[in-house]
């Protein structure tokens, strides 16, 4: 378990003012079954009421609308967010979490490189079948996660937010939405529900995109309507690894467009320029129990309550 301060901003300039911005925004973490958030604290500019709602994937969304003539925009969050990351998210696996989406979707190419990935595994009549059971999920995963680490090679710029899976597989270079993105696609098509995660990791830098697969309760689930209940385990292809207690999730969802972390549009024909800043930093626990001093941000609107 590890204490980690997340401190996010995120700045846009027109050059040129615009009017009637409209914006969404999922930049807050959320307390879930793997993290809990202790404190936190969102600033945005210019400063307007905000709506707060959960959206279908259970993500904290925050709306606003700023009429008045503006050159810039732009919010920031300090969070205080504990973390447990290995022991997995409880949570159900609603029935969306199985199937492809544009982004997502599985070539005849992708299966094949899939069931090479598993040729000398136990697991491929599984594979093939698309009968994989929690006892192979685990292993699968970590089997999957090498083969996408390998078939991608990082470049920045290579591909762009509406690159599917299918052309990063054949382009072989993209950023970590797209290791997470091939990663989902293939989950899917061995039969394991997948889900695309937003968040941040311990360092500095910018947000970074991985993946978490689903382990129902028993081999055929537990029934809750139409959720079957179990854990959500993560992993991230772009650096081959289980998600540890370094990770802050802001976002999940089918894909990167139930992700974004910011979404707008505005009045005007103006050029705009992006700047994100993100670092985050552990802090220690006092003692074995969990508890720690506490850390206040000054300004902005307190949302510790409202998670």
């Amino acid at each position: 378990m590890k204490l980690l301060n997340v401190d996010y901003s995120m700045a846009l300039s027109f050059s040129e003012s615009v009017t009637d911005h409209s914006f969404l925004l999922r930049c807050v973490p959320v307390s879930r079954g793997c993290q809990t958030v202790t404190s936190c604290v969102l600033e945005v500019n210019p400063a307007v009421p905000l709506v707060t709602y959960r959206d279908v994937f259970g993500n904290t969304v925050y709306r606003g609308q700023c009429y008045a003539p503006h050159s810039e925009f732009s919010f920031h969050v300090n969070a205080m967010v504990q973390v447990h990351g290995k022991e997995g998210t409880r949570e159900p696996c609603p029935p969306f979490y199985k199937y492809s989406t544009p982004l997502t979707a599985c070539t005849d190419e992708m299966r094949q490189f899939l069931l090479e990935l598993f040729e000398s595994s136990p697991l491929v009549s599984y594979v093939a079948q698309k009968k994989l059971d929690c006892s192979h999920a685990h292993d699968a995963a970590k089997i999957l996660c090498a083969g996408v680490h390998g078939r991608i090679a990082y470049t920045s710029g290579a591909t762009t937010v509406r690159t599917s899976a299918a052309e990063a597989f054949t382009l072989q270079k993209g950023v970590c939405q797209d290791y997470a993105h091939l990663f989902v696609s293939l989950c899917r098509a061995m039969g394991i529900p997948a889900r695309y995660v937003c968040g941040m990791s311990k360092g500095e830098g910018a947000t970074h995109a991985w993946v978490e697969f689903f382990v129902p309760d028993d081999a055929y689930g537990t029934e809750n309507g139409s959720a079957v209940w179990g854990r959500w385990f993560g992993v991230d292809p772009t650096r081959n690894k289980c998600v540890d207690d370094d990770y802050v999730i802001l976002a999940v969802g089918r894909d990167f467009t139930d992700c974004q972390v910011d979404r707008g549009v505005f009045c005007g024909a103006v050029q705009q320029n992006q700047t994100v800043f993100v670092k985050t930093m552990e802090f220690p626990l006092a003692d074995n129990t969990g508890e720690f001093s506490g850390h206040s941000v000054g300004g902005g609107i307190d949302l510790a309550g409202q998670q």
